[in-house]
């Protein structure tokens, strides 16, 4: 017979071995299906690279920064409420949930159309540097278009919430996927037979409404009608304001060398730094995803359940650098390589761009601490973080750009992610998460990475020398 204290050290048995289980199956799904879709993101990618110039991506890319820029200016931490309550479940709370996230849509479809008047405004007076992205007569109406975009994703159900509370990756991997494959086909197509820039927007609308429509179709669970319960609302405002800060403040410190950018360089410029930029993105998406739906909710769920959370976030946070340390250290030593197979003579510039930019990654380590801010209720932390990495950027860049130009601002956005380390370690020391163990592994993972890199980089030149 099996006494209290044995059948309680079996439960606690069984839930680790549960949790980890699901962590795992999560993790793999979000890697393999993120994975997939950035090669999908790359093949689309360097098929328009050859039906469009790159006057184009620059265009597309002050678009997207302007969006994103108003998204997260108008994020009250509505998913995330969802994801660690223990009301989540609750029809009135996930109604409530549902409103306030319909009713953003319509305050950011507002916020898109005026800042598309803006841009016209300021084009028509002269506002702008005539050769920058801001002058573009086309961005205004970009721009305008893309507001259609924001109010169908405040029309995604929050079942998709309740999936990543629930650690269901597999179904959000497939929805992911599904909307980026019909995305890249249509916008290829639609580039193809119009040979316009707009064909970029377009295929942006087109994975906005097949998201909102698997996600009210093909995710489990009740369809829960909006409605609207002050208690339920004010828990989520109250918890949301410190991520609508770190929303706002993050946007800066992941942005605002795009901002600058913008003005700075010229269109043609611009465009070739995007594509640079979108090399590193492809990477940072997949740890992205990892953050915020495995290891966040990871955190949650080991916080709610009592187990081992610093094993756990020891375990995360040794995964993620020697991911990052691997990759940011390849990315020095023969990054431009990427650059200079995939891509025609217009865009080559951008291979040392890729090599400084990658460096970015290690720098991004730190996030998995941040998740832990956010799982422990601090968001003000992680506020506090984006805010110097912020600061960096907007006195770095310019001081940087005056010396070195467009080198020196982009050394300028790689230490700025090493800004925020200070305030990181400092947090870690004091809740008993610093040690040996959370922090060696991204050392030799980085040189490692170099290491591999310059051998490549050997190889292909052997090679390259070879041929001519």
């Amino acid at each position: 017979m099996v006494n209290p204290s044995q059948a309680a050290t079996m439960l606690v048995a069984q839930t680790s071995v549960s949790f980890k289980a699901r962590i795992w199956k999560t993790a793999y799904w979000m890697v393999g299906s993120n994975a997939a879709s950035q090669v999908l993101r790359l093949f689309s990618n360097l098929v328009l690279t050859r039906l469009l110039a790159p006057e184009a991506f620059g265009l597309m890319a002050a678009v997207s920064t302007i969006y994103f820029a108003l998204s997260m200016f108008s994020d009250l931490g509505v998913w995330q409420s969802v994801v660690k309550s223990d009301r989540a479940y609750a029809d009135s709370f996930i109604g409530t949930a549902q409103s306030i996230e319909f009713l953003r849509g319509l305050l950011l479809t507002v916020l898109m159309l005026s800042s598309a008047a803006g841009l016209y405004l300021g084009m028509f007076t002269g506002f702008f540097k005539t050769d920058s992205v801001y002058a573009d007569a086309q961005l205004p109406f970009m721009v305008a278009f893309v507001a259609l975009c924001a109010l169908f994703d405040g029309l995604v159900s929050m079942k998709f919430a309740l999936a990543q509370r629930s650690l269901q990756g597999d179904r959000i991997a497939k929805l992911e996927l599904t909307a980026q494959v019909t995305a890249a086909i249509s916008t290829i197509l639609l580039v193809w037979l119009s040979g316009s820039v707009w064909g970029l927007p377009a295929g942006w609308l087109v994975s906005s409404c097949v998201r909102v429509a698997l996600s009210n179709l093909y995710l489990s669970g009740p369809w829960v009608a909006p409605r609207w319960n002050s208690l339920y609302a004010s828990e989520m405002f109250k918890y949301g304001k410190w991520i609508f800060v770190s929303s706002v403040i993050g946007f800066f410190a992941a942005n605002t060398e795009k901002i600058i950018f913008g003005n700075y360089l010229s269109l043609h410029q611009f465009g070739v730094f995007a594509i640079a930029s979108a090399l590193v993105s492809a990477v940072t998406a997949i740890y992205s995803a990892l953050l915020s739906q495995v290891i966040f909710p990871g955190l949650s769920m080991a916080l709610n359940d009592h187990l081992d959370v610093t094993r756990i976030y020891v375990r995360f946070q040794q995964l993620a650098d020697l991911l990052l340390g691997l990759i940011a250290g390849g990315l020095l030593t023969c990054g431009q390589w990427l650059v200079w197979v995939l891509y025609d003579n217009r865009y080559h510039e951008a291979g040392w761009m890729l090599q400084l930019l990658g460096l970015t990654m290690l720098g991004l380590r730190y996030q998995v601490i941040e998740q832990f801010m956010f799982a422990t209720d601090r968001p003000d932390l992680v506020s506090a973080n984006n805010l110097l990495r912020a600061l960096f950027l907007v006195v770095g860049i310019p001081t940087f750009f005056y010396f070195e130009h467009a080198r020196g601002a982009i050394f300028a956005v790689v230490l700025a992610q090493f800004s925020s380390w200070p305030l990181c370690i400092y947090f870690k020391w004091r809740e008993g998460l610093l040690s040996f163990k959370s922090e060696c592994v991204w050392i030799p993972a980085f040189f490692g990475g170099a290491f591999a890199g310059y051998l490549v980089n050997l190889a292909l030149l052997a090679i390259t020398q070879a041929l001519s």
